[in-house]
């Protein structure tokens, strides 16, 4: 190659601008500058192709993440090969490999917990430090949660509900695979409360055994399980087949005198139902309602005797029994009942004089309180609206003040347990451990996370 130097003359451009400063350019400046840009412009076209592969390797990986979460959630055994498919997708991709080093952790693999947790794809994020100082607490910790929950203490209370490395929450009437191979291998026992969780599955054999266990049951809580099931988007021809046997055994079981007032209102509303102008509460109807509240108790049994009973009715059965339990618990609570009531107190209220206002007020209030006394999340809710709705047609500031500021007390206690993840944490035992706390006692679980109180 020539060593001659390259001329440094000037280079005239072919077509000059009309006016303005004459531009002239050396050609050292010209090559030199195309020489320097070539290599960048190269860079930057590999740069965004890595990009570009990185996020449609990651777009194909998510929703096999997803998946694989829900296995995890289940505690399936296939749960790691779920995983492992996503990662064949995207090698680096960080919520399959969050999920990884949760299922190892489950596994009690703490070494390879740790080593998914240094991948750079993961290393020193929020949700990593706060599983490495998980597995670090958990050999001397009495169970899951009470580790987790110092964990998160511990490390200043981070942030997780909008955590873009965790999956999202299970919802209640997720996690059901296969419920007709569960109903095969079930006791007599088993297949009705499995009938009930699974009623959209329930086909052929499952309505006939439901149709005729529905008259030997003295199960209330799992009755008022079927009933919410029918009323919240079953199929007409399911409801119009099983909710009049339903209720004629609500009926039985009752007598002439519920023992319990959930009993006693979901029969007050079906004898509503059967009148003209069933929406709408007259003045009879407000002094049923006073009647009722005589009845001392809300719920025939408590929220954690029958996720107890439930539990160990699906445990073998079901993957996550825990989660299919607090399902039915959930359930059996009635919620509709509360709305119902809300409901129709609204549309009663303009053909209701000024007294039978407050009247109905003071009701909703004492209904209201008495839901409230069962401690859960969603009873405290219903609870807290009912006497809200009370307050504002009794007239009544202080009953008003009082409920408002259990309503944003119950706001910070929902932002404390979303702030912590905890329905996002795919670590079954776990959540397995959650459900039986919040069974037990939902608004001390809410409220320690809060920062009141210890945790259940």
């Amino acid at each position: 190659m020539s060593n001659t130097p390259i001329p440094n003359e000037r280079v005239t451009p072919e077509v000059e601008p009309s006016s303005g400063p004459r531009r002239h350019q050396t050609r050292r400046q010209l090559l030199l500058w195309t020489l320097g840009l070539t290599p960048i412009l190269a860079g930057g076209g590999l740069t965004a192709f890595r990009w570009k592969r990185k996020a449609e390797d990651e777009a194909r990986a998510a929703p096999l993440t997803q998946a694989a979460a829900y296995s995890l959630f289940a505690n399936h055994p296939e749960a790691g090969v779920h995983i492992e498919e996503a990662l064949r997708e995207s090698s680096t991709y960080a919520p399959a490999l969050l999920l990884r080093a949760c299922a190892e952790l489950e596994a009690g693999n703490e070494a390879a917990a740790r080593s998914t947790l240094a991948h750079p794809s993961l290393r020193d994020t929020p949700e990593a430090k706060l599983l490495l100082e998980l597995a670090a607490r958990r050999p001397g910790s009495p169970d899951w949660r009470h580790a987790f929950f110092d964990t998160w203490k511990a490390l200043g209370h981070p942030d997780f509900g909008k955590s873009a490395l965790l999956p999202s929450p299970v919802e209640p009437d997720t996690l059901l695979a296969e419920p007709e191979a569960s109903y095969a291998q079930a006791d007599e026992a088993q297949r009705f409360a499995l009938a009930v969780l699974a009623l959209d599955f329930c086909e052929g054999r499952c309505v006939f055994d439901l149709e005729e266990q529905l008259t030997k049951t003295s199960s209330v809580p799992l009755l008022v399980s079927l009933h919410e099931q029918l009323g919240g988007g079953a199929s007409p021809n399911r409801r119009e087949l099983l909710l009049p046997p339903v209720l004629d055994r609500l009926r039985e079981l009752a007598g002439p005198s519920p023992r319990s007032l959930q009993l006693a209102l979901l029969l007050f509303f079906q004898a509503l139902a059967e009148r003209p102008s069933s929406a709408l509460f007259n003045r009879g109807d407000l002094a049923s309602l006073e009647k009722l509240l005589s009845i001392p108790e809300w719920k025939p049994i408590s929220n954690e005797q029958l996720f107890q009973q439930l539990r160990a009715r699906f445990d073998g059965l079901l993957a996550a029994p825990g989660h299919h339990a607090w399902r039915l618990v959930l359930l059996a609570q009635g919620p509709s009942l509360g709305l119902t009531l809300l409901e129709r107190a609204h549309a009663s209220k303009d053909q209701l004089t000024d007294d039978e206002q407050r009247w109905m007020g003071r009701l909703l209030w004492e209904f209201g309180a008495r839901i409230r006394k069962e401690r859960s999340h969603l009873e405290l809710d219903l609870g807290i609206r009912l006497q809200m709705a009370g307050s504002e047609l009794s007239r009544y500031v202080p009953d008003k003040e009082e409920s408002v500021d259990r309503w944003v007390e119950l706001g910070f206690w929902e932002k404390a347990v979303e702030r912590a993840g905890c329905y996002r944490w795919p670590l079954p035992s776990l959540q397995e451990e959650f459900y039986a706390a919040r069974a037990r006692d939902e608004e001390a679980w809410m409220t320690a996370f809060a920062g009141v109180g210890a945790l259940p």
